[in-house]
């Protein structure tokens, strides 16, 4: 079973996957790439890039489909 600082841990990666794509994936190839010995930490890190990408796609279609403004 997952700690508590592990668990903490996967929610702010996924919290900042949504918020900013950005810093999610940053967030999530850190987390992926230095805690391979982890398989809780490894598989959620791996998981917070798939969200941030699929998050960013969303975004870019919404702003060139006219759906939400660019802040461009």
């Amino acid at each position: 079973m997952a700690e508590t600082k592990e668990w903490i841990i996967a929610i702010v990666g996924y919290i900042l996957a949504l918020v900013s794509p950005i810093l999610g994936l940053i967030a999530g190839a850190i987390i992926y790439f230095t805690q391979k010995e982890n398989p809780f930490l490894s598989k959620h890190g791996k998981y917070i890039i798939i969200v941030a990408v699929a998050v960013w796609i969303i975004g870019i279609i919404l702003v060139f489909g006219g759906i939400v403004p660019s802040l461009i």
